[in-house]
Parts: structure tokens; sequence; C-alpha cells
């Protein structure tokens, strides 16, 4: 597909399967992809920040296992807990999750050598993490699978921490759900080019 049709076609799935394998993308062909992308996305005085970890298999089960746990524990209706656990199910049951993290400890750097920004670089970093996301997203969606985004941090993140080994100094940003996807794109409205993107003139230009 062209970039173009990718951007426009890329939508929030959240029915998937595991079945990536079946669409002719492996495992290892989503980390080399994600590994590719990642160098590429631009950062505020390239800070580059954002760390990835890619899971798939027993740690993407073990993953949405512990956000489970970590639910189970806060939500003491169990009526309203099944629901919350069939949701969980469907992300088990996609082919993986990409873990997005901010290194903060850069961006207090940063803001070290240039404090006359430190407002500024927490929030260029966010403009970092949301295009790093948005540009794995659409590149799995070029590899012909989906995704979804979801956000079960900070509750999760000390015991994922220490499950996954993830480096101290590390926040837990976002969650991205992966796999092949198995319903029909949702229908959703989208304002027009033309409603969103004007062409800006000078005051005197229209005088």
């Amino acid at each position: 597909m062209e970039f173009l049709d990718v951007v426009a076609a890329r939508y929030s799935a959240y029915s998937l399967d595991d079945g990536i394998e079946e669409a002719g993308v492996s495992f290892d062909d989503v980390v080399e992809t994600v590994r590719r992308i990642a160098p590429a996305v631009p950062s505020s005085y390239n800070s580059q920040t954002c760390r990835l970890i890619v899971l798939g298999g027993d740690d993407h089960r073990a993953f949405w296992s512990i956000v489970a746990d970590v639910l189970r524990a806060k939500v003491d209706d169990e009526e309203r807990f099944a629901r919350t656990e069939a949701k969980l199910k469907g992300f088990s049951d996609a082919a993986g999750t990409i873990l997005f993290y901010e290194d903060d400890a850069g961006t207090e750097a940063l803001i070290e050598k240039h404090p006359s920004y430190k407002d500024a670089f927490p929030v260029w970093a966010e403009h970092g993490d949301a295009m790093m996301q948005y540009a794995v997203w659409t590149g799995l969606y070029d590899m012909g699978l989906a995704a979804n985004i979801q956000h079960y941090n900070p509750i999760i993140d000390d015991r994922v921490g220490e499950a996954f080994g993830v480096p101290e100094g590390l926040r837990l940003v976002c969650q991205m759900v992966f796999g092949r996807p198995t319903g029909d794109r949702p229908v959703k409205r989208r304002l027009s080019g033309e409603d969103m993107v004007s062409v800006g003139h000078t005051k005197r230009d229209i005088e």
C-alpha cells in the first residue's frame, strides 16, 4: 500500500487473534519492523528518550495476567470485574503487546542543560512518545496487522517492571496490543480534510 493509503486505513482494532503467521508475518518480523521504525522517529533535541519492549507468546499472555491480577485486587465487585476480565482476555488472545516507555532521565538531562526550556521538555517528550506510537501503529498496519492502545499504567508499573526486568528510571506510557484483525472495521465519523485544514493568509492578503 502507498503511505497515504496506510495512514488513511489505520484504525483501532479490538477484535484480534494470534494468527499473524497465517497473515504471512512472524513475531520476529514484528520485532525487526519496530526496530527499524524506532530510530527514525523524530524527537526534540534528538533526545531519543522512547524505549519499547515487544512481548509475544507466553510473555504477552503473562503481561495480561499481571494486569488482571492487579485489577482484581482493586475491583471488589465480581460482576464488574467479570466484564473487565472479558475485555482483558480479548487483549490476551491477540499476538503480542508493545510496551512504550519514556526515559525521564534523558528529559531531566536536557532540562539541566537548557533550563530556560524546563517547562517545555516534558511536553516535547510526550510529543515524541505520540509520534513513536503512531509510527509503530502505522507500520504494523502496513504489515497486514492491526492494533489498539491501552493505558493500564501506572497501577501495573511495579509488577510489570519486576516481571520483565525493566530498567529503573523508565516510565510506562502505554501498551499497544497487536494481532491479526478478525472483525469488521468499525464505522466512525471522521471530519474531512477541508474541515480540519485551512490555508493561512496574512491579514494584508485578506484585505
